[in-house]
């Protein structure tokens, strides 16, 4: 059996039985985005916004705060969880999350302990675990017919079988979410923009690019940007009154940490959704339009000192480039990448890969197998088996233009016993 109400969930709760929405309770008070992190409990009000809403919502204020557990020390832990978890910090997150679902001497909702937790799963790789989770949550909302938090519920589950590789559960879970936002009376803009984002990489996956770019042009349409601060020093600032058992302040700082982290997440969700857009209109029409567009996305990447990004940008750059012929600009924009990206990174088997096929076509055969071997190797080390099989096909069949048949049936061999292993434990079975 869940838990009672808390106190944000009773104001939501009078709210919607009023008819009231949240920019009609927040005028004059505060902003609409608050009174959605006071009614999702990741933030509490002063008494002067609690005594302003119980007056626009015609009760006594003793109506919202009767059985209501203001119990500080159990509010600040949760609040420091959410903001680790905000800070991708999951390992940290866990422990916390899960000793608040152990502990029944409080009044925040399992469901939302278990969406948390089912979110540091997700990103650590856990995928069952986060599944578990999510079942838990999905159940309860299905049974309370609560249609914002079934469709967070089933967006989240897309992203776990996008994770398994069984792109036909991902896309039918997301749709569902969809289906789900379209039921709720008020939706977060930034929730269907997310929904939206995945439904688009899903159908880029399975090579349906149209589909793809009209959902990441309608989630682009939603998003806003937010102005970037940092809100990890605020977090580290909750830990510490945590700490020290001074628990209003802890939940004061860690409250503003998770708002200015969930905005942070949604400019990394904008311009990661812009990119991926740009990338499918690069093979539906201007290619050179494309190149603009993602030197201006590189450039905004490096004055915000996000490095990594920049770089996976100029990697796109370079492929796009090679596509269409232009060795000269391929090897530069591939040059610019590998000065900004670790030598690991991801990113850097697409960059060996175009160097590959750059010193190939200029006649030099040692330098362009040595990037397609380094390709290889990054490919493998970070599962990207799509990426893995183009590659080492390419590599065949210059091997075969040389004559060397026997050393492209063996890598061919390895590479096929490499993917069986890597899908068994993956799960699917070929």
């Amino acid at each position: 059996m869940d838990n009672p109400l808390s106190l944000g969930q009773r104001i939501r709760e009078i709210r919607m039985k009023k008819g009231v929405t949240q920019v009609d309770l927040a005028m004059g008070l505060c902003t609409p985005s608050m009174i959605s992190q006071i009614e999702s409990n990741r933030a509490k009000p002063s008494f002067k916004v609690l005594t302003g809403v119980a007056q626009r919502l015609e009760i006594p204020i003793e109506r919202l705060l009767s059985d209501i557990n203001l119990d500080l020390e159990y509010i600040s832990q949760y609040k420091i969880a959410i903001g680790l978890v905000r800070a991708k910090e999951y390992k940290a997150a866990i422990p916390l999350l899960q000793d608040l679902l152990n502990c029944s001497h409080h009044q925040i909702r399992n469901s939302e302990i278990h969406l948390e937790l089912a979110s540091c799963h997700l990103e650590l790789g856990d995928i069952a675990e986060a599944i578990l989770h999510l079942n838990e949550v999905h159940e309860w909302a299905n049974l309370r017919q609560d249609h914002e938090l079934q469709a967070t519920t089933l967006h989240r589950l897309g992203i776990a079988y996008h994770k398994k590789n069984e792109p036909t559960l991902a896309l039918f879970h997301t749709k569902r979410a969809l289906e789900e936002l379209g039921k709720a009376p008020e939706v977060s803009p930034t929730l269907r923009a997310k929904v939206l984002t995945h439904l688009a990489s899903i159908y880029e996956a399975i090579g349906k690019v149209a589909e793809a770019t009209t959902f990441y042009e309608e989630a682009l349409a939603l998003n806003q940007e937010s102005i970037e601060e940092c809100g990890t020093a605020f977090l580290r600032m909750a830990e510490t009154f945590h700490k020290a058992k001074s628990f209003v302040k802890a939940e004061e700082y860690a409250t503003r940490a998770s708002v200015i982290l969930d905005e942070l997440n949604s400019i990394g969700h904008r311009q990661d959704c812009k990119h991926r857009l740009i990338l499918l209109k690069s093979k539906q029409g201007d290619w050179k339009k494309s190149v603009s567009d993602l030197l201006q996305l590189a450039e905004t990447f490096e004055a915000a000192a996000k490095k990594e990004k920049a770089g996976a940008v100029y990697t796109d750059i370079a492929l796009i480039c090679e596509e269409y012929g232009e060795f000269e600009e391929a090897w530069a924009y591939a040059e610019k990448a590998r000065l900004t990206l670790p030598d690991l990174h991801p990113s850097m088997g697409n960059v060996h890969q175009v160097l590959a096929k750059v010193h190939l076509n200029q006649s030099d055969a040692e330098k362009g197998e040595k990037h397609l071997r380094n390709a290889i190797m990054i490919f493998k080390q970070h599962g990207k088996l799509s990426e893995l099989e183009e590659v080492t096909r390419y590599y065949c069949q210059h091997l075969m233009a040389k004559g060397e048949h026997n050393a492209a049936f063996d890598r061919m061999e390895k590479l096929q016993s490499f993917m069986r292993q890597t899908l068994e434990q993956r799960g699917i079975m070929l």
